[in-house]
């Protein structure tokens, strides 16, 4: 099959959304299909209009943005593409990008699968703006691509229900993954500990460095702990906003934590799992109700370590409290509780599921392909 992803951003970029569709389109070159991935330019100004990377064919196309990502309005259609493709893959309903294009596939009578991720969660948002205009947009724009959909998926059966009660949506739940290297490196605790010079103990955070993660509120929260805590130090791991962490190192600084807090950059795979490996245990400290499903959480599984998690969009329904980890509020007194709860608390934890591997996610997902390039 020729199969065509569009989304408003892919490799370089780094985010979940990226990376589970870099990491299914490449799954899916190795099954034998053709792969195409439809993108802007944006993150990636410094690379070719048209390459091809692991064997995805990806085109940049020239775009316009609106301030937010999801507001990128795609200036070509590359017809000659969508024409071609047996079968097109919609990544997030909130996407302007995708919407447009996949609107345009659609007159084309091309078969789309949607792939709605994070439905409705701006209605939740602590910004009271965003809150409101953008939750009108976001109901507007899935309202629309639900009647583009000739399949639509979700990671969650908590967004599989949101997708039935307010748009009466039937959707099919097929999680993403993880790279096989999760499940096969041995410990890689003391490999880390020697390439960073980290001693002793510590918890983590691992991803993005945005505002609405809550790393703020993880500073203040392992602040106190420290308290308790005199050999327990918090890494932080990640690329971002560099603005922001520069005020939440400030946080620590003023907090007197400053010698016990390092933020190590972006790590490649091996050493992120030494990361997890090293760690007493890894942090989720989102303020994001957009949260839909982190990759980090079911990589961290994979290495049989506990996580703190807050109760933000499908986070509490990703980790079983008190058996995978623990879930709190999303405030600083919740956070410490919490991270003390699990510390004391560390030999208790177990995975309930394993979780699934990219390859995998690839073969349910071309089974879905085939049955509706059928209809």
């Amino acid at each position: 099959m020729k199969i065509v992803h569009i989304h408003h951003h892919y490799w370089p970029v780094v985010g979940g959304i990226e990376r589970a569709i870099q990491s299914i389109a490449e799954e899916l070159v190795k099954l034998g299909h053709e792969v195409h991935v439809i993108t802007s330019r944006y993150g990636a100004e410094d690379r070719s209009k048209e390459e091809v990377i692991s064997g995805v064919y990806v085109h940049r196309v020239r775009a316009l943005r609106f301030h937010f990502p999801d507001l990128t309005m795609p200036m070509e259609m590359l017809e000659e593409v969508l024409e071609k493709a047996d079968i097109i893959i919609c990544w997030s309903q909130n996407s302007y990008f995708t919407y447009t294009i996949c609107r345009y596939a659609k007159k084309l009578e091309k078969p789309l699968i949607v792939y709605f991720i994070g439905v409705d969660y701006l209605r939740h948002h602590y910004n009271p703006f965003i809150r409101v205009l953008g939750y009108a947009y976001q109901r507007w724009i899935t309202q629309k691509m639900t009647k583009l959909a000739s399949v639509a998926l979700v990671t969650n059966e908590y967004e599989k229900g949101l997708l039935k009660r307010n748009y009466s949506v039937d959707a099919i739940v097929l999680p993403h993954g993880i790279d096989e290297i999760y499940l096969k490196l041995p410990n890689m605790a003391k490999q880390f500990r020697e390439k960073y010079g980290v001693d002793g103990r510590f918890i983590a955070y691992i991803g993005r460095i945005h505002p609405t993660k809550g790393i703020d509120l993880l500073v203040r929260a392992y602040a106190k702990i420290a308290k308790v805590e005199p050999d327990l130090q918090l890494i932080i791991v990640g690329r971002g906003d560099a603005g922001f962490l520069r005020r939440c190192l400030d946080v620590a600084k003023k907090l007197g934590v400053e010698n016990r807090v390092r933020y190590l950059g972006y790590l490649p795979e091996k050493d992120k799992i030494g990361l997890i490996d090293a760690a007493d245990l890894i942090v989720l400290p989102s303020k994001h109700t957009g949260e839909s499903y982190p990759l980090v959480i079911d990589e961290v599984k994979a290495r049989g370590k506990p996580l703190v998690v807050t109760n933000c969009g499908t986070l509490p329904y990703r980790v079983k409290n008190m058996v995978e980890g623990v879930v709190v509020d999303a405030d600083v007194n919740s956070i410490a509780r919490g991270i003390k709860q699990a510390l004391d608390n560390i030999h208790v934890f177990r995975v309930v599921k394993p979780p699934r591997l990219w390859s995998e996610v690839a073969r349910e997902l071309v089974e879905i392909c085939e049955k509706v390039v059928k209809l």
